[in-house]
């Protein structure tokens, strides 16, 4: 199969205007039209990432900048696009009890006392909408919504987003079924976002090239044949560049499957489906926002002890395959130009999280792992959030049902003075809403990033 090259919009723009095709006005509305939009992936980990205040490995520091610790040490190779931030305050009330967390993630719109709903004896519902539904909002494009096993105690597969009537939004199990619906049926040349061989960026781009080429060609016959070899060599480097960019001209790059999900592979290799169908969905326009849950997809024995309740090497191995499989994705995006001529990577943000910190349960001070977003935020960054303690800790309260704030901390020494509200309030204005809030009013403190 022919190899196709891309140009990006930006370029071909450039490239018009160059050319006297496009006038300055005109330029100039087609360049403020190919900003590009930060994308939002967020990967939520049951049982979390292990950055929390109870973990027994911590980020190290030096006059080298931050080190990740034994377990998430693949990201020590992509530090530099890493943003860490050390502990944020999640749904604090009970941290052993994973359901009371799973919808206020993404939300932080789970009111206090809240502990069951009609969906799951154990599960509350939010009252505010989650984040990739706002983005799905802003942007008309339907969020990708992808689960690996992730569940709890009471739910096989268990939901983590929500609208804006409380209501649970669907999500793919099985990554055969998302292909299915997602990507098959697709032409394989012309996906949506990109430019087949009849479109009018195209035709444009054939445009430029006869425009430089005809000049050449009609002085051909007049020039004397000592002459004709320098215009045969520029010629053919005019049809070389023709041919490298010929047929193609990408929304932000040809980018296609590794490979098609297999019906019934391991939950492992749908988490890796998950991430590629993830990156060619945002790198050709087809969405801007997903959420991917996993779950404890690696087999374990005595799973409640080595890995439920504890800070185990076995806990942060799986950590170790879980990070892998993202750096992978990581590398593959930063090579990737989208087409504001920066990667696809500096304009996609990717959010570690979980229901809970770590092992030992901690919703109180829960680290978060950022990647990419470098075209949006200061990223390479350890963030040490301000923790309160004593008596300070009663000014950290939620709403309850009726509104009336009630203490949100009730077990722990000492927690974090922001909320995940916090970080998807500033992660939400950069992806474009219009936010001065986000979930319960009483979750919004301050700023992190």
């Amino acid at each position: 199969m022919t190899q196709f090259k891309t140009l990006n919009r930006r370029s071909l723009i450039k490239a018009l205007s160059a050319a006297g095709l496009l006038s300055a006005s005109s330029v100039e509305r087609a360049l403020a039209a190919t900003e590009a939009p930060l994308r939002v992936l967020t990967i939520v980990l049951q049982h979390g990432w292990g950055l929390s205040g109870t973990s027994n490995r911590f980020m190290s520091e030096d006059t080298n900048g931050f080190v990740f610790p034994d377990g998430l040490d693949p990201f020590n190779s992509i530090k530099e696009h890493c943003t860490v931030i050390d502990g944020l305050l999640g749904l604090g009330e009970w941290g052993n009890n994973h359901d009371l967390s799973y919808a206020d993630i993404l939300t932080a719109g789970v009111p206090f006392g809240q502990q069951s709903s009609s969906y799951d004896q154990h599960m509350p519902l939010s009252v505010t909408p989650s984040i990739d539904y706002l983005l799905q909002e802003h942007s008309g494009k339907a969020a990708f919504r992808f689960s690996a096993a992730y569940r709890s105690w009471g739910v096989q597969y268990h939901p983590l987003s929500f609208d804006r009537n409380s209501s649970i939004l669907p999500f793919y199990t099985k990554a055969s079924d998302a292909y299915n619906s997602i990507y098959k049926g697709l032409p394989t040349l012309e996906m949506p976002g990109l430019g087949g061989s009849d479109s009018t960026e195209t035709r444009l781009l054939n445009q430029v090239f006869e425009f430089i080429k005809n000049p050449a060609q009609q002085q051909y016959d007049l020039i004397p044949v000592s002459e004709k070899d320098k215009l045969d060599r520029y010629l053919l480097a005019v049809k070389h560049l023709e041919d490298k960019y010929s047929v193609t001209v990408g929304y932000s790059g040809t980018e296609r499957l590794a490979e098609i999900p297999k019906l019934g592979q391991s939950s492992l290799d749908d988490f890796s489906s998950y991430l590629d169908m993830v990156k060619v969905g945002f790198a050709n326009n087809l969405t801007t926002s997903a959420v991917v849950g996993v779950g404890d997809i690696i087999p374990l024995s005595d799973f409640h002890h080595v890995h439920a309740h504890t800070n185990s090497s076995t806990y942060w191995n799986t950590r170790r395959t879980y990070a892998q499989a993202i750096v992978k994705m990581v590398i593959e995006m930063s090579k990737v130009v989208d087409f504001d001529d920066n990667s696809l990577l500096d304009n996609t943000l990717i959010v570690l999280t979980g229901e809970v910190g770590d092992g030992r349960h901690n919703v109180v001070k829960k680290g978060h792992i950022l990647i990419g977003g470098g075209n949006h935020f200061d990223v390479g960054r350890l963030i040490h959030v301000p923790v309160v303690t004593g008596s300070a800790k009663d000014g950290l309260r939620r709403e309850d049902i009726n509104g009336t704030l009630q203490g949100n901390v009730r077990w722990s020494r000492s927690a974090s003075d922001r909320t995940n509200a916090d970080l998807w309030r500033e992660v939400g204005i950069k992806a474009g809403l219009s936010l001065t809030e986000f979930g319960l009013p009483s979750q919004n403190r301050g700023d992190i990033l």
